[in-house]
């Protein structure tokens, strides 16, 4: 009898909440406020509108063409942002095996926008990026731990993607909706990354912080998010990692002075059998970039904005 009691006890207790859950809870709860603030908000701004509507004289003709103006926003392709903008940084070489999608490591998930990269380490030493990477994916079976990386960086400075950029991993706690998280593997208790591990990283962040418009201080440790000592060698050394930060904004600047000069070669190079667009399909392929220059959007406009950076990088 008491066996059964037990067993109702059980069925009864409350479900464990995932981490995603808990974070829906708390968006909820949150979003309930905001919209009772914004409704009063609307209610007070409509009735302060429609007392100065109400005394203002209609045939006024500037009153009339504020009322009918419209706002126009703009849209620009991927290969516009790239010439507008540039991406100077190459693309580094990255291995994709994504994870199939589970609550355990890639629950499917948008970010609400990607505002840092934060960097870790694996406390787990001597393995391998491939097999922390068969971890991650194992445990949609075994369901003991939520756990996973958008990248996982090898001792020898292979990188993994495991998780898109704009899905959430579970990796930096509630960092996790509004970042890409780096693991990183090490062969010793002591976390240290070795040089292929480093230098990988560098470039990784390097790429991700310039296509995504961060800076040096959007790049911090699992430690800056929740005091955890994580990536320990980083957290035991902090000189150590505010170097790993200036290394990655130099190699930035330098792969940006390699981009002026290879604008300028481009646009001064005796392209008498290609058109406009071959060469700017010539300078996107050069970066690397997801995406090609197709005649639709490789327009004058696109040329004419190469151009101007080819005569803005003169100046330096």
């Amino acid at each position: 009898m008491s066996t059964n009691q037990d067993k109702g006890s059980r069925d009864n207790a409350p479900r464990k909440l995932t981490p995603y859950e808990q974070y829906l809870q708390q968006k909820r709860k949150r979003r309930t406020g905001r919209i009772i603030f914004w409704v009063i908000v609307i209610e007070a701004v409509c009735l302060v509108f429609g007392a100065v509507v109400l005394f203002m004289p209609r045939e006024d003709p500037e009153i009339e063409e504020l009322i009918s103006r419209k706002v126009h926003f703009e849209y620009e392709t991927e290969a516009n942002r790239v010439v507008t903008y540039g991406l100077a940084v190459p693309r580094p070489n990255i291995d994709m095996q994504l994870l199939s999608i589970n609550d355990w490591s890639r629950p499917g998930i948008k970010v609400d926008g990607i505002r840092k990269i934060v960097v870790h380490y694996l406390a787990n030493p001597g393995t391998s990026a491939q097999e922390n990477r068969d971890y991650f994916e194992s445990l949609k079976h075994l369901q003991d731990t939520f756990m996973s990386a958008n990248y996982v960086v090898g001792t020898e400075g292979e990188i993994i993607q495991c998780v898109p950029d704009g899905e959430v991993a579970w990796a930096s706690n509630r960092a996790n909706y509004y970042s890409i998280s780096i693991e990183n593997c090490h062969r010793d208790e002591s976390g240290r990354f070795t040089d292929s591990t480093y230098w990988s990283d560098v470039h990784l962040v390097a790429y991700l912080t310039e296509k995504y418009d961060l800076d040096r201080d959007d790049i911090i440790r699992h430690y800056d998010v929740t005091g955890k000592d994580c990536p320990k060698w980083y957290v035991d050394h902090p000189d150590e990692w505010e170097r790993f930060k200036d290394d990655v904004m130099t190699y930035r600047e330098e792969c940006r002075a390699e981009q002026r000069k290879k604008i300028d070669e481009l646009l001064h190079a005796d392209v008498a059998d290609e058109t406009e667009q071959d060469v700017l399909r010539e300078y996107l392929n050069s970066l690397q970039v997801q995406t090609e220059a197709e005649p639709e959007t490789s327009n004058r406009d696109l040329w004419e904005s190469l151009k101007e950076r080819a005569e803005r990088s003169g100046d330096h």
